[in-house]
């Protein structure tokens, strides 16, 4: 599959992103299907065995597509959003700071449009694995299905409100990224899904105040180097600007220089160009806040839930009733001993 690997040519079932006008969005070759666009028709059975990132002429000739081979960054530029979506600011960050790399495994609550999923699942390569929970039904299986198209095979994607039922993996993440309104309510939930050596947790949330809790019960759970960051991407552009160089002299020259420059403008032929840098108007602002911690390897030992330790309480208890029962016997046994001493004499 293209996400994965892909041949040269673009081949019936295949998923292109296309681009028309600045435009992206996906496409899934089939054969004998059509493309529609108001400027002109696209036939699928010309799209199989173009190259990747060739432009294609509509029927019509009127407009152009070029079809890309897709990618996690094209993907989360050119998905259907069913959510709000991490961009590629966050997104570069978050497989940072959670060191993923090829052998990782990576458990993510919160799958929604499924655009961090997919560069988690490159992060992780084909020998680490990416455990994804979706609450929402509906998401569930829409992103189920998208994954197995995009021949996503290192993804399982579970039906689990992690707030209530927990991840129902254990010991086997190094990694823990949380996408939910409350994570402080999972932090202590997460705690089983870890592996021996510990590992990093990462939570996104758009408000400060949730930062805040969050980072109390990492705190309270045993959890070090909690950091706090917030991505604001600002793009720059160059664009031209006209200066006209201004005279100083009488009024007769003056007169004479402003219709000299008013000929160069007519003409297109400016006194001086410049180029101008400056921050787009446009700019993504705020997205949310990232937090990460870490769980080193020493508080894996008393991460154990509540039953686990009743159940411990309880065999200690037996253990000392049992003791007892021993001890009180070895009286008894001296006592006898005793009295068959003293009736002997």
């Amino acid at each position: 599959m293209s996400f994965v690997s892909r041949a040269e040519t673009i081949r019936d079932g295949d998923t292109v992103i296309v681009r028309r006008d600045h435009i992206l969005e996906p496409l899934t070759v089939v054969r004998n299907a059509e493309y529609q666009l108001t400027a002109g028709l696209y036939r699928h059975n010309d799209i199989i065995g173009k190259p990747w990132g060739c432009k294609m002429y509509s029927h019509n000739k009127k407009q152009t597509i070029t079809l890309l081979a897709p990618t996690p960054e094209l993907w989360t530029l050119a998905l259907p959003h069913r959510t709000q979506i991490l961009y590629g600011a966050d997104i570069a960050l978050i497989t940072l700071m959670l060191e993923l790399a090829s052998g990782s495994v990576v458990v993510e609550s919160g799958t929604g449009s499924g655009s961090l999923t997919h560069a988690l699942s490159r992060a992780v390569g084909s020998t680490g694995h990416v455990h994804t929970h979706e609450f929402h039904e509906v998401r569930y299986n829409v992103a189920k299905e998208e994954f197995k198209s995009h021949g996503l095979e290192n993804v399982t994607c579970y039906h689990r409100n992690v707030c209530q039922d927990g991840f129902g993996v254990v010991e086997v993440a190094n990694a823990v990224f949380l996408d939910l309104p409350n994570p402080w309510d999972v932090v202590e939930k997460t705690l089983p899904v870890f592996g021996c050596d510990g590992g990093r947790i990462c939570s996104f949330s758009p408000c400060i105040e949730q930062v805040q809790k969050t980072s109390l019960r990492l705190s309270e759970y045993g959890f070090d180097e909690i950091q706090t960051f917030e991505c604001v991407e600002r793009t720059y552009q160059l664009t031209r600007k006209r200066l006209h160089q201004p005279y100083i002299g009488n009024e007769r020259h003056k007169k004479f220089r402003m219709e000299q420059q008013r000929s160069n403008t007519e003409n297109g032929q400016w006194q001086q160009m410049i180029l101008k840098s400056g921050p787009k108007k446009d700019a993504v602002g705020h997205t949310g806040y990232l937090t990460f911690a870490t769980l080193p390897p020493k508080q894996l030992g008393d991460r154990d839930s509540k039953e686990e330790e009743e159940e411990r309480e309880e065999e200690k208890e037996e253990k000392e009733t049992k003791e007892g029962s021993d001890s009180a016997q070895i009286i008894d046994g001296r006592e006898s001993v005793v009295g068959s001493e003293s009736e002997h004499q």
